[in-house]
């Protein structure tokens, strides 16, 4: 057996997330922030689900990675002009920038 074969789903997602935005770094794209925007959406991915979804994931995990995605996605987000904001009355706080804390 491979050691791609012995990869568990969620190491096989992670890793081909990986291997995508290494190759979207190299597109040529009609817009600047297109591939940063792309390669940003994909290492969220990849984060995600290694941290939920691989063997022996755990649930306490789940408020760290949420915090980074987050804070990932507003990296992304920033250069197009938007922010990641909690919907009012959620009860959700403000996401905290991502160089308050290492999570």
């Amino acid at each position: 057996m491979s050691s791609a074969d012995a990869r568990s789903p969620a190491e096989q997602v992670n890793l081909a997330c990986f291997q995508l935005s290494r190759q979207v770094d190299e597109f040529s794209c009609s817009v600047a922030q297109a591939a940063p925007f792309a390669r940003t959406l994909l290492r969220v991915v990849g984060r995600v689900v290694i941290d939920t979804a691989a063997p022996n994931a755990q649930p306490e995990v789940w408020a760290s990675t949420e915090i980074m995605a987050l804070q990932w996605l507003n990296e992304a987000l920033g250069p197009l002009g938007y922010e990641v904001r909690p919907l009012a009355g959620s009860g959700r706080p403000e996401v905290p920038a991502a160089s308050s804390e290492w999570t």
